[in-house]
């Protein structure tokens, strides 16, 4: 992966979860956005229009789940839950990657990789 935009309506809060689970750095910061890098990710938060924080636009009818590289699924998934995230299901492998599913606190569904 190289860069996706996230929306959040906690902007803190959806920077601490991504600069753990990513084992990241935050390279950009202001009011109204982050940006969060870590090994080839690039998550550039933005925070929402106060009008639009309340309305449940995410989760699994979202049409996209971005994948992050990690270099530990079982520290990602720790991660996740300590920063306000959670892991809805269980590791699946497909060809030479192991997969998780995550949902970051805005409730937008992730995945992590880790290659075997």
């Amino acid at each position: 992966m190289s860069v996706v935009v996230i929306w959040c309506s906690n902007l803190a809060r959806s920077a601490e979860f991504y600069q753990a689970v990513l084992e990241g750095e935050r390279a950009h910061e202001s009011n109204e956005f982050v940006s969060v890098s870590a090994a080839g990710n690039e998550v550039l938060l933005h925070l929402l229009p106060e009008q639009y924080r309340d309305e449940p636009s995410y989760g699994a009818e979202n049409p996209i789940k971005p994948v992050f590289e990690v270099a530990s699924l079982s520290n990602a998934a720790e991660a996740a839950m300590a920063t306000g995230g959670s892991i809805p299901g269980e590791q699946a492998i497909y060809g030479d990657w192991e997969y998780l599913d995550a949902i970051d606190p805005d409730g937008h569904v992730i995945q992590f990789r880790q290659r075997i």
